[in-house]
């Protein structure tokens, strides 16, 4: 069973990577699931995860305080935003206009949705 965390952890750490400079996938979530899977597999594999400067910025917070600093959704949500307008001003097509209006309104929702949390609260647990 172990070798079934391990390929998906690293599948979803892949599908998390790409998530990083394409606006349509979530970041943070793939990297949730790759910790699961991780934790599952192999402790050290979920270790060295652990110890990631993107692990300490980005999911530590969201996992342990359920939130994520005000810093973190705009270091998110403004790349994505700018991405998702170009692409929008690029393309000429009203259907794909209207998918990435809806993305882009989803992304900003579920952001705006997800507790905020001070930076004071990171520095405790540090």
């Amino acid at each position: 069973m172990k070798i079934v965390y391990l390929t998906a952890g690293l599948i979803f750490f892949i599908i998390g990577l790409i998530g990083v400079v394409l606006p349509i996938l979530p970041t943070t979530p793939f990297m949730l699931l790759t910790s699961y899977c991780l934790l599952k597999s192999s402790d050290k594999l979920n270790d060295r995860f652990i110890k990631t400067k993107f692990y300490r910025e980005h999911v530590k917070p969201f996992k342990e305080n359920k939130g994520m600093t005000i810093k973190s959704k705009l270091v998110i949500i403004i790349p994505v935003s700018l991405m998702l307008l170009i692409m929008a001003v690029l393309i000429d097509n009203t259907v794909m206009r209207i998918v990435i209006a809806v993305l882009l309104t989803v992304k900003i929702v579920v952001f705006s949705r997800i507790k905020t949390i001070k930076t004071e609260v990171l520095n405790d647990d540090e």
